[in-house]
């Protein structure tokens, strides 16, 4: 559309479709453990990040740092992620639209009730950096942590830049 004013070739729109970046959109940080960070939000794009997350091979634990806001359908958010989780930290965010950290625990421990296996555990925080911080304290090395839910969720574990985690190993 904007061949006219602004000329560019084939070659020149491949190469920069090719380098994009989107950051948030499942974005996996390297260390220990495994840190993958997505600002899915709507059931539609938590179903594309379960299936990424299949995909990722294999990890003893998932833990799983969530925020949300109130308007957006939490049991279907829950519902795509519960088969992949076994530790959910709930947390807070910074606006009056979010669902409260304990709001989301109880949508949790609704829908994962009746889990083959138990019902997972379900923490909550006042914020993603601590969700963050308690699910890292939390991990094993060889372990997964999938930060989902919300731009708030992701911004608010990247507002002191891109975490590294580095698991103790375990003896």
């Amino acid at each position: 559309a904007l061949r006219e004013r602004l000329p560019i070739n084939a070659q020149a729109v491949r190469t920069g479709l090719a380098m994009v970046e989107l950051p948030g959109r499942f974005q996996i940080v390297p260390g220990q453990p495994a840190l993958v960070l997505d600002v899915a939000h709507n059931p539609q794009a938590v179903a594309a990040l379960a299936l990424n997350l299949d995909a990722m091979g294999y990890f003893p634990r998932t833990q799983a740092v969530f925020g949300a806001m109130a308007d957006k359908d939490i049991a279907g958010l829950v519902a795509r992620m519960a088969p992949l989780v076994d530790v959910w930290h709930c947390c807070g965010l910074p606006t009056e639209r979010a669902a409260s950290a304990q709001q989301l625990a109880e949508a949790v421990a609704s829908a994962t009730a009746t889990r083959v296996g138990g019902a997972p555990a379900v923490h909550t925080h006042g914020s993603p950096a601590q969700a963050l911080a308690a699910a890292a304290a939390g991990s094993a090395p060889a372990d997964r942590i999938v930060v989902f839910g919300s731009f708030y969720t992701v911004g608010g574990v990247l507002q002191n830049g891109l975490p590294r985690l580095s698991a103790p190993h375990l003896a």
